[in-house]
């Protein structure tokens, strides 16, 4: 949960804390849809569930869906995100607020009583991009966030380097993805007509305590490829906490060079 809200500056959005709890930014209604688009059909689009412990035991199962509004042609025209609460019998689950679109709400407007039963919230506001659904409860003893849904990938870092047989580019892309973040490293190599480059690997990660904690897709695999027209291959991994988020790659030029190169935010 810390992650997604810490990342809500990715998107551009200047979050102010009101009293009560209420956070107000970029919200759902930046992206309104119209009347004639509510003739669409809405689709499964993810959908992710969690059991939540208790101090004596399970206390329930909270999952989190979100659909997609589809037109006839196939077109996706919007995103609407909600919770639902399974409580064990003799317990109780208590909802509190949901993240979406980089705003918090409430369930209720004071303290959401405990659910003993079966309950489920209304639907979401409608966003027309894609959105993470964070559902939140702090309640001491029923502590919980689970969350479904992704949003756009958005680039952190990037550099290009020219050489007579082409160009190559590093870039490091970032994106919520359920209460988490994923983060992506890319390759793209451009060559130049008559000329190749040979990528060597992909990795995406972060440094800790000295330590590069990252994944690598190893291009090499079972051999080598001399690439004579534009290339592009990318790595993703989840990764929680602070840190010096990073993309690197490496490759082997006509000349027999090998070079390599990162990238951090």
């Amino acid at each position: 949960m810390r992650n997604i809200l810490r990342r809500a500056r990715v998107r551009g959005v200047v979050a102010t804390v009101l009293a009560g709890g209420l956070v107000l930014g970029v919200g759902p209604a930046a992206n309104a849809v119209t009347t004639a688009e509510a003739a669409a059909v809405w689709k499964a689009h993810d959908k992710n569930c969690e059991d939540v412990p208790g101090p004596a035991g399970l206390l329930g199962t909270v999952c989190v869906q979100v659909q997609k509004r589809v037109t006839d042609a196939g077109a996706v025209t919007g995103y609407r995100g909600r919770v639902s609460l399974a409580p064990e019998p003799g317990q109780a689950l208590t909802p509190d607020h949901y993240v979406w679109n980089s705003e918090i709400i409430k369930y209720c407007a004071s303290a959401c009583t405990p659910k003993t039963s079966a309950w489920t919230s209304s639907w979401s506001p409608v966003l027309t991009s894609l959105s993470t659904y964070v559902a939140w409860s702090p309640k001491e003893g029923s502590n919980w966030d689970v969350g479904a849904g992704w949003s756009e990938w958005f680039k952190q870092a990037g550099r290009c380097v020219q050489y007579s047989a082409g160009e190559v580019c590093v870039n490091r892309y970032q994106r919520g993805y359920h209460k988490h973040h994923q983060e992506r490293g890319q390759l793209v190599v451009k060559p130049v007509a008559g000329q190749w480059i040979e990528p060597r690997w992909v990795r995406v990660g972060r440094p800790v305590n000295g330590e590069n904690l990252a994944t690598t897709k190893d291009l090499c695999a079972p051999v080598c490829t001399k690439r004579s027209t534009n290339y592009s291959s990318s790595v993703v991994t989840r990764i929680s906490g602070h840190g010096e988020d990073f993309a690197s790659a490496s490759w082997m030029l006509p000349s027999g060079a090998v070079k390599s190169m990162r990238v951090a935010e």
